[in-house]
């Protein structure tokens, strides 16, 4: 014996919308006016609108305004008319009949009540321009509210006053200046190559005590002084004044670039803001980095130019 399982759905029919009797109205109205029937059509749309509005929207108001104004013209009834087309514009403002669409008896009153109330409509012009402006405005408003409030994200960077004491123009690239950054870098590492050079060719070449020569053999007899070569020892001064020389240039160029450094040091740097959750951090700004040596950990430091 097989077991079933009865699914029942039960479909429940959604309410529709019941038409207002004022609706209704209108749409019988609007058949009668476009039939040509206007008095039948003044009969049914007056009431929509006298002694008080029955209507729910005010496209539906300026509809009924717009086809009475028209049928109390053609029924011969101007002033009614013409009060119908000034009730139009109080409404909107804006609102024109079509010369190629529209009767010419009936564009030339309604122009004719535009003309009379002009300061009237451009008066509710200027208003309903400031009521657009003014809803306009709320909307930005309410879409920044829903939105949330505006974050505006700042990191900084916090410098090293120790980095300006390193030569080779960290301190400048620290600060921002890549330009005498790469100008003390240049100077200063051009000054210690000269002095280490002279130093090492000195060294290699006449040792600690250059040694003195003598022109001519005499054996075991001592070197007359006139016969005393000083070659080598001339040109180991030569080296030893151009090592102390550049030597000295450098630690002046040293000096200047600590001195520049602190002048214009800052303690915070601004950061460019990259996407989410990353940091841009500019490229001349030396990184504290840690450096393996052998099995120790010790800090270094980083530059990227």
């Amino acid at each position: 014996m097989c077991a079933g399982i009865v699914v029942l759905l039960l479909f429940q029919a959604a309410p529709q919308a019941v038409p207002s009797p004022a609706a209704d109205e209108l749409r019988r109205g609007k058949t009668s006016f476009d039939r040509g029937e206007y008095g039948r059509a003044i009969e049914i749309l007056r009431p929509l609108l006298y002694p008080e509005i029955r209507l729910e929207s005010e496209g539906q108001i300026v509809q009924a305004h717009r086809m009475l104004g028209v049928a109390e013209l053609f029924q011969g009834h101007s002033d009614a008319a013409a009060q119908e087309f000034r009730r139009l514009l109080q409404l909107r403002p804006d609102y024109r009949f079509d010369p190629l669409l529209d009767p010419p008896q009936v564009v030339d009153l309604f122009n004719g009540v535009l003309r009379a109330h002009e300061a009237e409509v451009a008066t509710l012009e200027a208003r309903q321009r400031e009521a657009t402006l003014a809803r306009q405005r709320d909307r930005e408003e309410c879409e920044k509210l829903r939105a949330g409030p505006t974050v505006i994200e700042k990191r900084f960077g916090r410098n090293s006053l120790a980095v300006n004491f390193v030569p080779f123009g960290a301190g400048q690239f620290q600060n921002g200046h890549r330009g005498k950054g790469w100008a003390f870098l240049a100077v200063q590492a051009t000054l210690a190559a000269v002095s280490v050079a002279a130093f090492s060719a000195n060294f290699t070449l006449y040792g600690s005590n250059p040694t003195r020569r003598c022109r001519v053999d005499l054996g075991a007899t001592p070197c007359p002084p006139q016969d005393i070569d000083h070659t080598d020892e001339n040109r180991s001064r030569w080296l030893l004044r151009t090592q102390v020389a550049s030597g000295a240039a450098f630690f002046v160029a040293v000096a200047w670039g600590i001195a520049d450094a602190l002048y214009y040091f800052r303690p915070e740097t601004p950061l460019a803001l990259a996407s989410a959750g990353q940091r841009t951090i500019p490229s001349s700004v030396p990184h504290l980095l840690p450096v393996l040596v052998g099995d120790a950990l010790g800090p270094g430091l980083y530059f990227r130019f």
